[in-house]
């Protein structure tokens, strides 16, 4: 009984997360979201308490999801380019595969009561603060010249966020592929590089 309940919950965030994306989130009825996820309307409240509940765990799933998974990929390597690496791969391919669920985690976070907020945003600075260590620790074991590790990790951040508006499966390149242009850049910049 308790796997049919996870599942059905699950259901319900994953049509949410479609729901509130199309209409947004203010727009989307629960009515609707019932209907999508095959359940009575008054069956949410078996899962949820209100439609701000359904926000929040849509959210905090997936900050969970990706703090966690991100931390256990960079664990795996003391190298700062191949955590860089790790780290962008990880980024991209999550935004362009989960984009219901990042783009609403990004894009309705000021639907959020006040408390949920915080909760949303220390998460969110916990996933930012692993782009800030991989470039503190470039600079510290490569020399890589960074002077606001804050500011390149959220440069990054938006980089790969943005690979969710235009990539298309089948392109001209896979995300590996982009990820490394990435890595290059960020690394290496544009300037030509002197002969040593």
């Amino acid at each position: 009984m308790a796997d049919d309940k996870t599942s059905r919950k699950q259901i319900i965030l994953k049509e949410a997360a479609r729901l509130f994306r199309e209409k947004g989130y203010i727009a989307s009825n629960l009515r609707e979201l019932a209907k999508r996820a095959g359940i009575q309307g008054g069956s949410l409240y078996h899962h949820f308490g209100s439609k701000q509940d359904i926000l929040f765990q849509l959210m905090d799933n997936t900050m969970t999801d990706m703090v966690t998974s991100l931390s256990n990929l960079l664990a795996e390597t003391t190298d700062p380019e191949e955590k860089l690496r790790r780290l962008l791969r990880f980024h991209i391919s999550y935004t362009v595969c989960g984009p219901d669920e990042t783009y609403i985690t990004d894009d309705e976070l000021r639907n959020l009561n006040a408390d949920n907020y915080l909760q949303i945003i220390a998460k969110r600075d916990a996933y930012q603060k692993l782009f800030e260590e991989v470039f503190q620790d470039g600079c510290q074991q490569k020399g890589w010249m960074v002077v606001d590790y804050k500011l390149v990790a959220r440069a990054a951040i938006q980089m790969g966020t943005g690979v969710a508006s235009w990539y298309r499966p089948g392109g001209p390149m896979s995300i590996n592929q982009i990820s490394e242009h990435y890595v290059e850049l960020l690394c290496r910049g544009v300037l030509p590089r002197k002969a040593d």
